[in-house]
């Protein structure tokens, strides 16, 4: 789980200095070269997840949504 971390948290912090670029004042060329990287980022974020993230082993009866670990949630 500690491989998805840093595509994550980088992704993360790209994506709060794109959107605090009209704020920051960057030019029309420096917000559409984040914008491209953004997307890099995104896909690379994906793919990282998917590859070597946690699969969850309960079904979508037993629990629709399932953020945190079976031990781990509250009322059990």
């Amino acid at each position: 789980m500690k491989n998805i971390q840093i595509p994550v948290y980088g992704t993360t912090i790209m994506l709060c200095i794109y959107s605090m670029t009209p704020v920051l004042g960057f030019t029309w060329a420096v917000v559409f070269n984040l914008f491209l990287i953004m997307n890099f980022l995104l896909i690379w974020m994906v793919i990282r997840v998917l590859k070597d993230g946690v699969a969850s082993t309960a079904t979508f009866e037993e629990k629709w949504y399932d953020d945190q670990p079976s031990h781990i949630q509250k009322g059990r």
